[in-house]
């Protein structure tokens, strides 16, 4: 008899969760990457079976650690996709720093979107109107 996911999930022990981060399938991956415990979470993206869409979705997650985050977008290969600078730029949790920098690589639409979001940082909505009135007068 199956049982669902985050029930085989609530009866693994630590050692056990761990090796099902690396090892895992995507929706197993997917259910970890928000463990609360960090060394799980981290772990997921140590997983050779990422994929850059699953980063790109991780990116995008608002109740993901702030760690997570900072692994994604410190992680070179994974920054050269757009979809993850975009994530990770509108992701509220992201560190403002970080944000700031992807904010250069971002297209005008998208900076535009920026510029109105409530979700994200006031100094980055700022940054993104800066650079929408330099854009035009440029």
């Amino acid at each position: 008899r199956r049982e669902s996911l985050t029930a085989q999930l609530a009866k693994m022990n630590f050692p056990t969760r761990l090796k099902a981060a690396v090892k895992g399938n995507r929706e197993m991956r997917s259910v970890l990457i928000r463990d609360p415990n960090r060394l799980i979470s981290t772990t997921v993206l140590s997983s050779p079976k990422l994929t850059e869409a699953e980063v790109a979705n991780f990116a995008r997650m608002a109740n993901v650690s702030e760690d997570v985050l900072r692994i994604i977008g410190t992680n070179r290969s994974w920054t050269k996709n757009y979809g993850v600078i975009l994530g990770l730029t509108k992701n509220p949790k992201t560190p403002i720093g970080m944000s700031l920098n992807f904010l250069a690589r971002l297209n005008d639409s998208d900076v535009k979107m920026l510029a109105v979001d409530r979700n994200v940082p006031e100094p980055l909505r700022i940054a993104a109107r800066k650079k929408m009135s330099t854009n035009r007068l440029g």
